[in-house]
């Protein structure tokens, strides 16, 4: 594409129709009808006459989009416009695939969804809001509009074509005539069972068990003990576990070992008379002559839905509890919201809301929290580090892998919040 003119800063306000030229240039003289390209802005804007002197360019139209400081931009004379078309109908045939296997999905939908937002995110991914422009070709009456959304859409989109991306959840919207169509961004979704202190695998009818057995586990505090043979395992990370069950000391249960018991996930079980994959909810398990049973406390179900995403993590549901495990002086929960929470100038480092107890500090978790006010910097971890602080008001995700324990960073907090979610985080298994 052939462009008369690059600008490496320009600004224009909301409802104005002139564009500053900031840089220093002088005797450009622009062809009446030109398109101009405002960096992350997806199409462009007519230009009506330009202002050598002033160093301005006059918009057929008021700029309806935020204010721009500051930005690149291009100028291309209306005579080029095969070059842009050719863009305009790549956009829009990627935007019409999509819609076409979401219309029907008797096929594998996975592949044409994922085709179509790879090459739309490359193209929007840092786009702001766009705005048609009437009097280009009328092959852009069904271009759709990318703009970024910090908000789920409810409103109808009154047969607008439009798509929402919103960074800090993953998700993409996309509008029908009356109704938005969230995009799915799980590429599969399973169960795992979760160990906790006192669960095990019973041999049936006191049973025993020798010879070689094989899994796969991810200890979750204890490393591998609990296992048969007491394994020293690294907590938060897969393992593929061997070993053999002398005939002389055989085996009774799994999940305690020599008064040890183990915490984590057991994703697979091998014997040599039968093997069982653990990932959907069950209490007994034929294939091993075993069935779940408690060495102590309640039996309860150990199944843990997850969703596993294109980061290569999979996601446990919600697990936000309904009453936090500890809560200073300074902090109050909504009674009517309990997702809601203020802090009113908290200054010691102990005065914090706490979700979890000690068993979950080294765990890895996605936080979901959409902040309404924050006056001072609110610390999200025990460490009190940088990225898990909160500095603005408005949406963000973070990630931890420590205690979650919102304090005062500095020398006092004052805030309000809503967490969205609080999700468990483990690496995808090789």
């Amino acid at each position: 594409m052939s462009y008369i003119r690059n600008f490496t800063s320009i600004s224009i306000n909301t409802n104005d129709n002139v564009v500053q030229i900031n840089d220093n240039v002088s005797n450009f003289s622009i062809k009446e009808n030109s398109q101009l390209f405002i960096e992350g802005y997806s199409v462009p804007v007519t230009v009506v006459s330009s202002d050598t002197q002033a160093r301005t360019l006059t918009l057929s139209e008021n700029w309806s989009n935020p204010n721009v400081v500051g930005t690149p931009a291009k100028i291309i004379p209306l005579g080029d416009p095969d070059v842009y078309l050719s863009a305009v109908e790549a956009n829009r045939a990627a935007y019409d695939a999509l819609i076409e296997a979401i219309n029907n999905p008797a096929g594998d939908l996975q592949p044409a969804v994922e085709a179509a937002l790879e090459y739309l995110y490359t193209q929007v991914a840092q786009s702001a809001p766009v705005e048609k422009e009437e009097n280009l070709s009328h092959r852009l009456i069904d271009y759709p509009t990318y703009k970024p959304t910090e908000e789920l859409p409810t409103e109808s989109p009154n047969d607008k074509r439009l798509m929402l991306f919103d960074n800090v959840r993953g998700l993409f919207h996309v509008a029908f005539t009356d109704r938005w169509f969230t995009v799915p961004t799980n590429l599969e979704s399973r169960r795992f069972a979760i160990f906790y202190r006192g669960l095990i695998l019973r041999f049936k009818n006191n049973n025993a068990y020798s010879g070689s057995i094989k899994m796969r586990v991810y200890p979750m505090g204890n490393g591998g003990l609990g296992l048969p043979n007491n394994p020293t395992l690294a907590n938060h990370q897969w393992h593929v576990y061997e070993t053999t069950i002398a005939e002389e000391d055989p085996l009774y249960k799994i999940g305690e070992f020599g008064s040890q018991y183990f915490e984590g996930i057991i994703d697979y079980v091998q014997l040599e008379t039968g093997w069982q994959t653990f990932d959907t909810d069950m209490s007994d398990c034929s294939s091993l002559n075993a069935s779940f049973d408690t060495a102590f406390g309640t039996l309860k179900s150990p199944f843990k839905q997850f969703h596993r995403r294109a980061d290569g993590f999979w996601y446990s549901e919600d697990m936000m509890p309904t009453t936090p495990n500890a809560m200073g002086a300074s902090w109050a929960q909504d009674p009517n919201n309990p997702r809601v929470f203020t802090v009113t100038g908290a200054t010691s480092g102990t005065d914090a809301l706490r979700f979890f107890g000690d068993a979950f500090d080294e765990f890895q978790f996605e936080l979901i929290l959409d902040v309404s006010y924050v006056s001072g910097t609110l610390a999200l971890t025990v460490s009190n580090s940088d990225p898990n602080k909160v500095y603005y008001p408005g949406p963000a995700r973070f990630i931890t892998d420590e205690r979650i324990y919102f304090k005062r960073a500095g020398s006092e907090v004052t805030a309000a919040l809503t967490v969205e979610s609080i999700k468990m985080r483990i690496p995808h298994y090789e």
